[in-house]
């Protein structure tokens, strides 16, 4: 069952890696400043500039993967974000749901 659903969007002004910082602070209840530096976990430049870059126009199914401790964090080209609790069993079906093209 997903625990945090977040929206990159490049009209906020702010980087994905921002948006996944705040995401995985709201699962785990706490300040965004409590949690190990992301680059222990992705490279956030490569992060920010593979999806600044993508802006989600061509393939919004394009998804990144990766785990930050006991989360399992995923984004899409779409900027769709999603942070699961590694740590409980889920059902075996898509983080997402396909969109139609």
């Amino acid at each position: 069952m997903p625990v945090v659903d977040a929206q990159y969007s490049p009209e906020s002004g702010r980087s994905p890696a921002e948006v996944i910082i705040d995401a995985l602070a709201e699962a785990g209840g706490v300040d965004p400043l409590e949690l190990p530096p992301l680059y222990e976990f992705v490279d956030g430049d490569a992060l920010n500039s593979l999806f600044e870059e993508h802006d989600g126009a061509n393939n919004g199914d394009a998804l990144l993967s990766f785990r930050v401790e006991n989360w399992n964090v995923f984004i899409r080209a779409d900027g769709r974000i999603r942070v699961c609790d590694g740590t409980r069993p889920t059902d075996p079906e898509p983080v997402f749901e396909s969109t139609p093209i």
